[in-house]
């Protein structure tokens, strides 16, 4: 029996320099597609205090080439042939029972891994299988792969379930007789080379590159039309299994009076939302992963997040600002401050707040 390791290499690029390579063949292993930037963006708009600073960087999106690398676990992680899994190309995963592994299926081939986060059978939520995460963090890797410019056999992905995963996949001209689609907790896999691209959000969380690829292969080359009625959407998670908004039912009657129109997406297909959002010219929504379409949106377009006050993230107004979107944070107090849980919390809007917000964008 093999045993997960347990040694690690922080980054891959430490892997690359324990190779004591020459120069000139580092490429062979490492390959930097896009070099590390820093950019700023334009400043958050809103009444509250800005939480983070109007910077945005991303170290190099890479491309590791293998030989002999394994897959160990249901959750991929990449092992290089001195026995060290790359952390950065893992997702710090719930404590895993399993320790041993059968003998690795040999592929005498190339192989691609997709798999990032959580891919344990017993999860209902794998990573993957989160919207936004399949969007900005699973997606854009083929196209890190492609800018590699070598021909892959097969790609390691984590099992489908989701309507929005195979149209996407299409979309993109992925081949699905390539997928190997892995739920094994037990799964091991050494390929003759194993190509292990960068995650966007461990190297700068939604990445300019990886916003392009994404509305230039969704939105540009699939000539979507845009529809029409939808130019103040209100963006719904009655759907979600959390993170609701406790007075929704003011809030759209308020927002019906100045023509807002209510969305559920998850019942849309991604070619609908695509449309709908490409048509939008304001959006107001809670925090959560439906607003990575707001990277489908005209430059020019308001873009209004609902927070929690006890949730500090900048992901959207990244996307915002690569999108050319005007980004508006106001900050809601939760619905039970006196038992807090941190992203799953419902929040309460404030109407006039939100009002005063609605003006200030010009609506």
């Amino acid at each position: 029996m093999y045993k997960i390791p347990t040694s690690f290499y922080e980054k891959t690029s430490e892997w690359i320099q324990s190779l004591q390579l020459p120069l000139e063949q580092v490429p062979l292993y490492y390959r930097i597609i896009y070099p590390a930037e820093t950019r700023s963006l334009p400043d958050i708009k809103g009444y509250d205090g800005h939480r983070w600073l109007p910077v945005c960087s991303c170290d190099d999106a890479f491309v590791a080439v293998i030989p002999n690398g394994r897959l160990a676990t249901s959750n991929c992680y990449v092992v290089t042939p001195d026995n060290k899994r790359l952390r950065d190309l893992e997702y710090d995963c719930p404590p895993m029972t399993l320790t041993e592994l059968p003998p690795p299926i040999h592929m005498k081939k190339t192989v691609a891994t997709l798999v990032w986060g959580w891919n344990l059978p017993h999860y209902t939520t794998r990573t993957h299988n989160i919207f936004g995460h399949w969007f900005f963090d699973i997606l854009p890797r083929f196209h890190l792969l492609e800018e590699s410019g070598i021909p892959i056999d097969h790609y390691v992905i984590g099992k489908l379930h989701y309507p929005f995963q195979y149209e996407s996949l299409r979309m993109l001209g992925i081949p699905m007789d390539k997928l190997i689609e892995v739920e094994e907790l037990d799964f091991h896999l050494v390929a003759d080379v194993l190509l292990a691209p960068a995650v966007p959000v461990v190297i700068g969380k939604c990445p300019p590159w990886a916003s392009r690829y994404i509305v230039e292969r969704l939105k540009h080359n699939q000539q979507i039309p845009r529809r029409r009625g939808f130019d103040r959407i209100y963006i719904s998670r009655e759907d979600a299994v959390m993170r609701h908004v406790a007075n929704e039912a003011e809030v759209i009657g308020m927002l019906e009076s100045f023509g807002f129109r209510k969305i559920v997406l998850s019942p849309l297909s991604t070619a609908e939302k695509i449309a709908i959002f490409s048509s939008a010219r304001t959006v107001i929504a809670p925090f959560g992963s439906g607003s990575i379409n707001i990277a489908f949106c005209e430059p020019g377009t308001n873009y209004i997040e609902l927070s929690p006050s006890n949730v500090t993230d900048n992901y959207f107004w990244k996307l915002a600002g690569h999108a050319g979107v005007h980004y508006y944070e106001m900050i809601c107090p939760i619905e039970r401050p006196d038992k807090p849980v941190p992203g799953m919390d419902n929040i309460i809007v404030n109407i006039t707040k939100l009002k005063r917000i609605m003006r200030l964008a010009g609506v």
